[in-house]
């Protein structure tokens, strides 16, 4: 079996509750791994945010390299 390098993008629409679009904003960059909510009950209280759905819009493979062993 070859191993390849790809290089993949995603984009989620992230509904978020937040004080204000900054802290939407950095929440969702910051907490949304994989597709996932990556926050803790403890983080969503110190910093004041809820996510509440978790979108995928596309999901692209734009490059592939074979990886030479």
């Amino acid at each position: 079996m070859k191993k390849y390098k790809v290089l993949l993008t995603r984009d989620y629409i992230v509904e978020i509750k937040a004080n204000n679009e900054n802290d939407a904003k950095e929440c969702a960059e910051f907490f949304v791994s994989g597709g996932l909510d990556a926050s803790t009950i403890i983080d969503q209280q110190k910093y004041n945010f809820q996510i509440e759905r978790i979108k995928p819009v596309t999901n692209n493979a734009f490059e592939v390299e074979e990886i030479k062993l």
